[in-house]
């Protein structure tokens, strides 16, 4: 017998509290149906929402957030989901039922809520940055990070992926380098709350000899880990300041 509405909505709702979607991962039909009409955003078939949902999860988790408060309320077609993280209401979902399957699940995330996350991930990658705490950085990332850096010099990768890359990077950098201070830091909002852009200058010391880059990052945060970045500097300058100053003669990075 197909399971009832409210059998699935109260499968759901534990799944969501526990940010575990084992409890109903058999619930969506196979040709199911995830959108995020607010971020323009849709998500076809079982597997693929399911993988979507997972991955939230565990970045969830991984940002130490171990639970949600979730509120159900049974409609004619399903049932809308309020969802709240550490008090403040986090999303709305409103989920279609038919023949005891899941077959659309829309979800409207509060954007407010989104923009603030990606500031204070970026706030926490200054600090981060500034304190020389490379693991701690390098924990801001998701594991299948992108990083661009559109205006690197030849031999210098311009496109670096996943989270372990970069911490290799970041401690090779710090046994050189250390980072003083950052000033001129400028952040500006988007249309995505997701997307933000940083201007900003770190004072750094290599050999005893203060030196300043500056720079220019598109993040995009998802789920409070940064996905993906495009970093802009005055390579050429930061290389030649490298290059002068390291005792092999070769810029670090």
């Amino acid at each position: 017998m197909p399971r009832t509405v409210p059998e699935i909505a109260a499968m759901v709702s534990e799944g969501m509290s526990t940010l575990d979607t084992t409890p109903f991962a058999d619930l969506f039909a196979a040709d199911a149906v995830y959108e995020l009409p607010f971020l323009g955003q849709r998500v076809e078939g079982r597997e693929a929402i399911l993988s979507r949902l997972t991955a939230a999860g565990a970045r969830a988790r991984a940002l130490g957030v171990l639970e949600a408060q979730v509120a159900a309320e049974v409609t004619e077609t399903g049932f809308v989901l309020e969802l709240a993280v550490s008090g403040r209401p986090s999303s709305v979902g409103v989920v279609t039922v038919a023949g005891g399957e899941i077959t659309a699940y829309r979800d409207y995330p509060n954007l407010a809520l989104a923009s603030l996350r990606t500031r204070e991930v970026f706030d926490r990658f200054l600090a981060a940055s500034v304190e020389n705490r490379w693991d701690d950085l390098a924990d801001l990332y998701a594991e299948d990070v992108t990083l661009e850096m559109p205006f690197t010099l030849p031999g210098v990768p311009r496109v670096t992926k996943g989270r372990e890359e970069l911490r290799r990077r970041f401690r090779r950098a710090g046994t050189a380098r250390r980072i003083t201070k950052a000033d001129n830091v400028i952040v500006h909002e988007t249309a995505d709350p997701a997307v933000l852009v940083a201007e900003f200058d770190l004072h750094q010391e290599l050999n005893g000899t203060a030196f300043t880059v500056s720079y220019v990052m598109v993040m995009t945060v998802e789920d409070g880990l940064i996905t993906h970045t495009r970093d802009y500097t005055d390579t050429a300058a930061a290389a030649e300041r490298f290059t002068a100053l390291s005792p092999a003669g070769s810029p670090v990075g």
